[in-house]
């Protein structure tokens, strides 16, 4: 699957159309939109269009720390934005129902940093970022055997943790997630047969992504059909490590302080100030998308508003992506969730059985479901 990742190539479009809602990392807080700012793209129905600004901050490194508390919608959008890059996808997906183009893989305009493409960059911050995290161990366990006589539980605790985080990080970046078979693709190119319901064509590869859930750059892959159990796993990973450590080092800072060396007190308190950091922006996303997965939601599905309504005055439930622009911005943070319309939501019981338990390995598994 790796090797389907296109190289780069220098005559690339620039400017393609950013991602619908998710990737427009949000509402412009003062004002509504006019409608002249959106424009149907070609082949696609006004349900497709455009309504939501850019913002001038969605490639930050990070998101607004408040919008940590995911207390509206433009809050989980500018999370959706910060985990995708911004603008990372580039929007192929198919109009009706059926796929608009069958063309190759094609290159976003990255920005660079002295000329280097900077994708690599967040991987390998993330990696050694929890690699030295790990290592500090070490110390904790060097704190706990002065203070307590002794720290095997608690080493062989955050030891399995953090393999089993670090294997999922990188079992979903390097993993295949979930390609089109190549027969299965000569035919769509051919005309024979449609591309599976929620697969999704990204510039990343050649072949569209069954069961697409986002692109992630802090893995700079896909999430589909095959790695999205492990970018689960990853998630739920970076939320205990973070969370033990800091449980763990608020106990170990103030009760070292008399007895313990100004060294070992820094390393303590950096590595505090890195596991709330990290607790902090990992526990959302854990969150947001332990939600998708109990409505069987995906993120892309999410981003088009397939499956959210606004109630109206008389209680009529309109569908969001009938809205006209001015209402759609205007009722962007009362939009609500309509199972209704979400033909894979089986409850929430039964969308996480089905998740973790239904096999993805087989070749006839198209991710319809």
């Amino acid at each position: 699957g790796a090797c389907e990742v296109m190289g780069t190539d220098p005559d690339a479009e620039n400017g393609l159309e950013l991602q619908r809602g998710g990737l427009l990392a949000g509402v412009e807080r003062s004002g509504l939109l006019h409608e002249e700012s959106f424009g149907v793209a070609g082949g696609q129905s006004s349900s497709m269009r455009s309504r939501v600004l850019d913002r001038t901050h969605s490639h930050n490194l990070v998101p607004d720390a408040t919008r940590s508390l995911l207390q509206s919608r433009e809050d989980h959008q500018e999370f959706v934005a910060w985990q995708e890059g911004g603008g990372e996808d580039q929007e192929q997906a198919e109009s009706n129902g059926e796929a608009v183009s069958a063309s190759g893989a094609k290159k976003y305009d990255q920005a660079t940093i002295f000329g280097i493409d900077k994708r690599p960059f967040f991987p390998t911050v993330l990696i050694v970022s929890l690699l030295w995290s790990m290592s500090m161990t070490w110390l904790q366990s060097w704190v706990i055997s002065d203070l307590f006589g002794g720290s095997f539980r608690c080493n062989t605790f955050f030891l399995v943790v953090y393999i089993l985080t670090i294997g999922a990080a990188l079992n979903t970046s390097l993993s295949n997630p979930g390609l089109m078979s190549e027969e299965q693709f000569r035919k769509w190119q051919d005309g024979q047969t449609s591309i599976p319901m929620r697969a999704h064509k990204h510039w990343l590869y050649r072949r569209p992504v069954q069961r697409f859930h986002q692109y992630c750059r802090w893995v700079t892959n896909c999430v589909g059909l095959r790695n999205h159990r492990s970018y689960m796993i990853m998630l739920l990973g970076f939320v205990t490590t973070a969370v033990a450590d800091t449980i763990v080092d608020l106990i170990l800072v103030p009760v070292h302080f008399v007895s313990g060396t100004w060294t070992a007190e820094f390393l303590c308190l950096l590595h505090l100030c890195y596991s709330i950091y990290f607790a902090w922006y990992s526990a959302p996303l854990l969150r947001q998308h332990t939600a998708f997965v109990m409505r069987n939601e995906l993120t892309q599905e999410w981003k088009r508003d397939d499956y959210y309504v606004v109630v109206g005055p008389t209680g009529e439930r309109v569908g969001v992506t009938d809205l006209d622009a001015e209402d759609y911005n205007r009722l962007f943070d009362e939009f609500e969730y309509d199972p209704s319309r979400n033909p894979f939501d089986k409850g929430w019981v039964d969308n996480c059985i089905s998740f973790w338990t239904r096999s993805r390995d087989d070749p006839d598994e198209w991710g319809e479901f």
